[in-house]
């Protein structure tokens, strides 16, 4: 293959903008976007129809179902949820036209997730990336485990979304440099979609804070400033100082996380490649690169002599996002005696890895990409197929540690993770499980009228007891314990040799009492 052939074959982020080519994209697009939407729709919405809430998600149903937005807004300066308001305004408007049913919940994260995966699509083909590199960068978010977050009643998939929209008005920007009306619209877009983000959620700024490096890095390499850029760049911050008062009051909780350690930042990436799909999605992808590399390094072939002017800046981009920004947070947090790390605070990440694999991508030939986009196809094929011949029923929790005790009619007491889920589901079928404030290890504020007991004032919300009035009218109780999430308490129980009464896989429960 001569290396002219070589040049028509690949692309190095060109772009056709030809009435023709034009026409083709969009129709091609189009068709690859909706083969794409028809598979994505089932496999998301499985576990939003099947998998019960868990915690966080009830603390989204509690505020939502207040009575009046009034009653929202007292939960939300209560510190019930630490999210901006606009979150539950769109996840309520959702409910009341569609009911309170699990996937009501999750359809804006459903939505927006799936906003995110269309846009990445979008901008590789705005920077003329071929229909393979776009492939792979649209189905990244959907072979990782952060698709877990788009069945999700929070508002990570709403952030992310947002994010995605953000990225495509930067391509846009780019593309129509020399077109003063067009670019304002870009730029207009750009700082629209990051205030929708830092609306959805306070935590959007650290990804913003991935933008501001990489403009700030084509600032130095072009050593010219683009105001407009900026300026988009900074609205964000007008829509957290507009919510500054509500954030205030809610940061003032103890954040639920006693302890943070260094070994948490690779299982995050462990946790985002972790499941056979991402696995065999990421062998795919480089067993192909590889094969081209090799091809190219053996034939002497020059790369295309494409437009690289943007490329290092989106390089810049993935790298930042894929590893700057878990290792920077961990670091920040470490140095700052902070605990605030966990997976779903990191999940941009995903976004920097399909920028990263849409590099790796961008020199393929026609036949080595067209292999790899059938891989891809029959692979979301594969996973949709068989997520979609799994039972659509509601899985209500397990509770075979709590059911069938010695005493049917003592108390049981859970930690709040486990207690939530169980009542919502269970309702008055299991009376005798309480939540004690106080017993089980759980983080809680020493304002009564904080966190966890603003959802007292949602009628529907099961009722919580304090430690003292619960000693008075009970001498004997159940103390249900994980065996990971509440190993103090597991170890307070065995040094004080109360007896098991039953052991699970994940549970034992303990016959404890009261000392005089």
């Amino acid at each position: 293959m001569s290396s002219v052939q070589v040049a028509a074959e690949t692309s190095l982020m060109e772009f056709d903008t030809s009435p023709a080519a034009e026409r083709r994209l969009t129709r091609s697009d189009t068709l690859i976007i909706a083969l794409f939407t028809a598979l994505y729709v089932p496999y998301v919405a499985h576990a939003a129809v099947t998998r019960p809430f868990w915690i966080d998600e009830l603390f989204t149903f509690y505020v939502v179902t207040m009575p009046d937005w009034n009653g929202v807004m007292d939960l939300l300066w209560r510190g019930a949820d630490q999210n901006p308001p606009l979150f539950h305004a769109v996840t309520r408007l959702i409910v009341l036209a569609f009911g309170e049913s699990e996937w009501a919940f999750r359809l804006p994260a459903m939505v927006r997730y799936w906003v995110l995966c269309v846009t990445l699509h979008l901008w590789v083909r705005l920077l003329g990336g071929g229909q393979t590199a776009a492939l792979v960068a649209m189905t990244t978010p959907v072979f990782t485990n952060v698709v877990y977050y788009a069945s999700e009643a929070r508002p990570y998939g709403l952030m992310l979304g947002c994010f995605g929209m953000a990225l495509v008005c930067l391509a846009l920007g780019d593309i129509f440099a020399q077109k003063p009306e067009a670019c304002r619209r870009a730029w207009l877009g750009l700082g629209a979609s990051l205030s929708l983000a830092m609306a959805f959620h306070y935590l959007a700024l650290i990804p913003i804070g991935c933008l501001w490096l990489m403009e700030a890095y084509r600032t130095w390499r072009t050593r010219q400033w683009r105001w407009a850029v900026w300026a988009a760049l900074l609205v964000p911050l007008a829509v957290l100082a507009y919510n500054w008062p509500v954030f205030t009051e809610q940061s003032k909780l103890l954040y639920w996380k006693p302890e943070l350690r260094w070994f948490e930042l690779p299982d995050f990436y462990r946790w985002m490649l972790g499941n056979w799909a991402c696995l065999a999605f990421l062998v795919m992808v480089g067993m192909v690169v590889l094969r081209e590399w090799r091809q190219r390094r053996t034939a002497h072939e020059p790369a295309s002599p494409g437009n690289r002017r943007n490329a290092p800046e989106w390089l810049v981009l993935g790298l930042v996002l894929t590893f700057g920004l878990p290792v920077g947070w961990m670091v920040l947090m470490q140095a700052t005696g902070k605990t605030m790390f966990t997976p779903r605070y990191l999940l941009p990440a995903v976004a920097g890895l399909a920028i990263l694999l849409t590099f790796g991508v961008r020199h393929l030939a026609i036949r080595p990409a067209r292999i790899l986009a059938a891989g891809i196809w029959m692979l979301l094929a594969t996973s949709t197929l068989w997520v979609s011949l799994q039972p659509w029923q509601l899985a209500r929790p397990g509770i075979e540690e709590i059911t069938d005790l010695p005493n049917p009619t003592q108390p049981v007491i859970l930690n709040v993770q486990r207690f939530l889920p169980i009542r919502h589901y269970y309702r008055d079928q299991l009376p005798q499980v309480v939540y004690v404030f106080g017993i089980m290890t759980y983080w809680q504020p020493k304002d009564p009228e904080r966190g966890l007991r603003a959802f007292l004032r949602n009628p529907r919300a099961p009722r919580f007891e304090d430690v003292e009035d619960f000693r008075k009218s009970h001498k004997k109780f159940y103390i249900n314990c994980h065996k990971s999430a509440d190993r103090e308490m597991l170890e307070a129980l065995e040094r004080r040799q109360m007896p098991v009464v039953r052991e699970t896989a994940e549970y034992i429960v303990y016959d404890a009492y009261t000392s005089d």
